[in-house]
């Protein structure tokens, strides 16, 4: 089949999707009652046809669409920026820096950003359950230092240590980007003297979408990216503690299950500001 026809086929099939997806959108909006009733939803507006005899309020279809709206899920957006670090073990063990890998504390940082589109109220008004998806960056700061990958090792090394002269290295930095669905629970500890002061606790499913290593050679104006996934789990889950006021507010977060394959021991832990909206 050329390429005329194969573009033509898939024009009809887009054309005959939207259609379909219209007219199932139009006719699930439609909900349709009959008995002496017959009532017609759209988004937030009806139209009530009553029959002549109905001795029904016909005004009463008002209560309803308050409570529609009352109950009508919101989108929440979250992001958080913050300092991310090294652990040689569990953060309920203790904090100790990982001494394996050398990197620049202050300037690496973890980096996310979610979606909620579903939330159930568990209790009333003051316990919250959200449901989302969103993205995430660990974003490592190596220095100068170059990462070299062999078949079931990885070492991080001076770039001074390599035979010969070489190009001076400016900027080192590993970045793993990845896929995440939170399931965040959301309470008021003190609704009665501070509503406005919430405590949320994320239970955050992260997927390694991929991982990036960029070398910088100042004084060759060049760079060098190497894409791999550097020996990290694909799937790892963390835990997100966060105190909000208002839309601001404070953030810790840690992987509970293993974070690389090949150091057995290596946890992150991060600690920053984050925006709720």
């Amino acid at each position: 089949m050329s390429i005329k026809y194969t573009w033509y086929f898939f024009q009809k099939i887009l054309v005959f999707s939207k259609n379909f997806i219209f007219f199932f959108l139009l006719f699930s909006s439609v909900n349709a009652q009959f008995n002496d009733t017959l009532q017609f939803k759209y988004k937030d507006s009806k139209v009530l046809i009553i029959s002549k005899g109905s001795t029904g309020n016909e005004w009463g279809f008002e209560n309803s669409i308050n409570e529609e709206k009352h109950t009508k899920t919101k989108f929440k957006m979250n992001f958080s920026l913050g300092n991310m670090q090294l652990n040689n073990n569990s953060i309920f063990n203790g904090f100790n820096s990982f001494n394996p890998i050398r990197y620049k504390t202050l300037s690496s940082v973890n980096i996310n950003f979610g979606l909620f589109f579903k939330s159930f109220n568990l209790k009333k008004e003051t316990l919250k359950l959200f449901i989302g998806v969103g993205i995430g960056k660990n974003k490592l700061d190596l220095d100068n230092q170059i990462i070299s990958i062999s078949r079931d090792t990885m070492t991080i090394f001076n770039s001074s240590l390599m035979a010969g002269p070489q190009p001076a290295i400016s900027k080192s930095i590993l970045n793993h980007h990845y896929f995440t669905i939170p399931v965040n629970f959301s309470w008021a500890p003190f609704p009665k003297k501070t509503p406005k002061l919430k405590t949320e606790l994320a239970l955050v499913n992260q997927f390694l979408m991929a991982g990036k290593s960029k070398l910088e050679y100042g004084e060759l104006d060049q760079t060098i990216e190497t894409r791999n996934d550097f020996f990290n789990n694909k799937y790892c889950l963390s835990g997100n503690l966060k105190f909000i006021y208002k839309n601001i507010g404070i953030f810790f977060q840690t992987n509970i299950l293993q974070y690389s394959n090949l150091y057995k021991d290596l946890y992150t832990y991060s600690y920053g500001l984050t925006l709720c909206m």
